[in-house]
């Protein structure tokens, strides 16, 4: 049920200093249901006692996340997440637009380094770097690689680092996190002065919005929607300035989830533009367009630079 409740006011888990209406309502069963039948997960041991999850937006950022606060997922759920192929990339294009904006010499810490595959690049490339990662799996292979990853929150490795970093990055992370301000903050300490902030998430004004971002946008895999407004505001929240905002391409591997979404969204809303495309059948003219001008077209990804101040 779609909403703008300021009648249902809590507080942001963003900015601690402002509140957050209600925009949406979730039944439970739906998400049970969907994860069983989608990935074969039983979710229900995380959403006990819930009967509905609401969606709020923060009114000083625009940032929209999911409450109750703690029902996203643990070890065990992602576990059962990195069964399929596709779950763990190891080289994305955020990865190759970060490495290409460094110089070398930085010192750097990523959060979440689960599959490894930014770490381990940059370390052959001669770059001191540190990952962060909960998965004990991850530990355990980062060990036998020779890799620096530790296994610590960003809130814990914070206290004995403070401003030691030239560069601190995530990618696919943020939106993972219910406790967003603490976990902001934490990064923000332990950057020097002048060091670079790196943060790549789902884009949810991107072509992802026709389908909510599929049900893995969803607890208890996010807990958190970003856009480039929520990411931007957050230089009113935290010590932090804008350099650069990057747009991913769509990627070959997204093509079906663009085309799908968009003729289910776009041309089927309309019953004469449904009859046309059906009746003419426009599909594979469409498929040859998207990918002609596939790297013009916004994809999943949004990735954003800050410099501490």
């Amino acid at each position: 049920m779609m909403c703008k409740d300021f009648n249902s006011m809590i507080q942001s888990t963003v900015d601690l200093n402002s509140k957050a209406f209600l925009k949406e309502t979730i039944p439970v069963k739906k998400l049970i249901v969907g994860y069983k039948n989608q990935f074969d997960i039983d979710i229900k041991n995380y959403l006990k006692n819930v009967s509905e999850v609401k969606i709020f937006e923060c009114e000083n950022t625009g940032y929209q996340f999911f409450f109750p606060y703690h029902i996203d997922g643990d070890s065990c759920f992602y576990e059962k997440l990195q069964k399929f192929d596709w779950y763990y990339m190891p080289w994305k294009w955020e990865h190759e637009c970060s490495k290409k904006i460094l110089l070398g010499n930085e010192k750097v810490l990523e959060i979440g380094s689960g599959g490894l595959g930014f770490v381990e690049n940059l370390a052959k490339s001669g770059f001191d770097i540190t990952g962060l990662e909960l998965n004990e799996d991850s530990i355990e292979k980062a060990s036998k690689l020779g890799l620096k990853v530790l296994n610590e929150s960003i809130q814990i490795h914070a206290v004995h680092n403070f401003e030691n970093y030239d560069v601190v990055c995530s990618y696919q992370v943020l939106e993972h996190i219910s406790e967003v301000s603490s976990f902001i903050k934490a990064q923000i300490d332990c950057l020097k002065k002048g060091g670079k902030l790196i943060i790549a998430v789902p884009n949810n004004n991107s072509f992802i919005k026709y389908s909510k971002g599929g049900l893995l946008n969803f607890p208890p895999h996010h807990m958190g929607l970003w856009n480039e407004r929520s990411l931007r505001n957050l230089v009113n929240v935290f010590d932090v300035k804008v350099d650069k905002v990057l747009y991913e391409p769509l990627q070959k591997y997204h093509l079906d989830w663009f085309i799908q979404s968009t003729i289910n969204e776009i041309i089927y809303r309309s019953k004469f533009l449904k009859w046309i495309f059906n009746f003419f059948k426009l599909r594979k003219l469409y498929v040859r367009i998207v990918n002609k001008i596939r790297i013009k077209i916004k994809g999943h990804t949004i990735m954003i630079i800050y410099t501490k101040v």
